[in-house]
């Protein structure tokens, strides 16, 4: 199916990068993006690709969250964050960019 309307869906969210910064919501937004694409290459059902991802996107949502609880409350707050998410917190992350990078495999685990 055509993916436009997916991507619109996941650009328009504000959610996806509130509290993270340039390197942080680009990595997480490109990564999403790139998973919208191929779920709509593999679909022709609407309904379904947009529900999985609206899906994806909240579970961007809750990895912006986590990032961004470190940088701004600490390591203590991202692990509550990412453990509210039903994210595993990635061991041996110390920055946000680190924090979104290591769990954007969530995405996946989501749709896979």
């Amino acid at each position: 199916m055509d993916p436009a309307p997916l991507l619109e869906r996941v650009l328009d969210d504000e959610g996806l990068t509130a509290g993270l910064d340039e390197p942080e919501a680009t990595l997480l937004v490109e990564a999403l993006t790139k998973r919208v694409q191929t779920l709509a290459a593999g679909t022709t059902d609407a309904a379904q690709a947009r529900r999985q991802t609206d899906e994806l996107s909240h579970v961007a949502r809750q990895i912006a969250q986590a990032a961004a609880s470190l940088r701004d409350q600490g390591e203590a707050a991202a692990r509550a964050a990412a453990a509210q998410g039903g994210l595993r917190w990635p061991a041996g992350a110390k920055t946000p960019l680190e924090v979104v990078r290591r769990l954007l495999g969530a995405l996946d685990r989501r749709t896979g």
